[in-house]
């Protein structure tokens, strides 16, 4: 009788320390296993090698069109990364901003530029104030300082996008003392130029380019 309790006794002894290695190794396992799931961090230089691939390609399609492109800065803008533009096209500088990676036009605004590249205040000097060209100016300007005008120009693109082109410039410009968005787009391979009357964008014209 003594006998067989001793047996039990060491059978359930070694069971219990049986269920008690086995707790270990489970909760060894347990403990190790969310270092498995560490998550994988992507090469800061492949953000950068794509940033720099699709501002190369704004900077050829900115040639194609006329432009001399000057610099081409990535940036945020309304919690969106974009890509600005500067430069030129004939004796005018322009600061362009796309959005990145798509390259859709989100602004395109006339600018005065130093020989360094940088933005001078403008200056008038007061000459020529009898002359068409300032004239122009004037109507021009007082458009541009309107509080309205950022919204209008951003409607402009969206509506000229909704016919069915992609917009690749916009500009303010003067025709008969009013204000006339010219648009340049493209709608497959056929290059477009579009007018608009503001502030009520109403289509003046719409020629192949």
């Amino acid at each position: 009788m003594r006998t067989l309790q001793r047996s039990t006794v060491k059978t359930i002894l070694s069971s219990g320390l049986s269920v008690a290695l086995l707790g270990t190794m489970v909760g060894c396992t347990t403990i190790a296993s969310p270092y498995d799931n560490r998550p994988v961090y992507r090469d800061s230089n492949t953000s950068n090698n794509n940033v720099n691939r699709v501002s190369q390609q704004l900077r050829q399609d900115l040639r194609r069109n006329g432009y001399d492109v000057r610099d081409i800065q990535a940036s945020n803008y309304r919690g969106n990364q974009i890509l600005t533009a500067y430069a030129t096209k004939g004796k005018q500088a322009y600061e362009l901003k796309y959005t990145y990676p798509a390259l859709r036009l989100i602004s395109s605004d006339k600018k005065s530029w130093s020989s360094n590249g940088k933005e001078d205040k403008y200056k008038d000097n007061g000459k020529h104030k009898n002359s068409k060209h300032h004239k122009n100016d004037d109507v021009e300007d007082s458009i541009i300082r309107e509080a309205r005008y950022p919204a209008i120009k951003q409607q402009a693109v969206r509506k000229v996008s909704a016919m069915g082109y992609r917009v690749k410039d916009i500009e303010l410009e003067e025709k008969n003392n009013r204000g006339v968005f010219e648009i340049e787009a493209r709608r497959g391979s056929q290059d477009y130029e579009i007018l608009l009357g503001y502030p009520n964008l109403n289509v003046i014209q719409v020629k192949k380019d």
